[in-house]
């Protein structure tokens, strides 16, 4: 069976501080993303936290590039 060529696309991903509007107070997200996900999300109320880039590459529209992974597992045994 052939693999099926992916193509893989650099994603940087970061920690972002976010302003509240209601209260003024900056805080930081629980999970790093793309600076494209932050400015839709939030527009100018976000702002990156320097040195927490993490770099990956995977398909951009967020597909699983590890296609075959269950290839490897045991059989399931049945239920009694």
């Amino acid at each position: 069976m052939a693999a099926i060529q992916k193509e893989l696309t650099r994603i940087e991903l970061w920690f972002w501080e976010i302003r509240d509007e209601l209260t003024g107070k900056w805080r930081r997200t629980r999970y790093r993303m793309t600076e494209e996900d932050a400015r839709t999300g939030h527009g100018d109320n976000a702002r990156k936290i320097e040195g927490t880039l993490e770099v990956r590459e995977g398909d951009p529209r967020g597909l699983s590039t590890g296609a075959n992974i269950m290839e490897n597992l045991p059989p399931r045994k049945g239920r009694s």
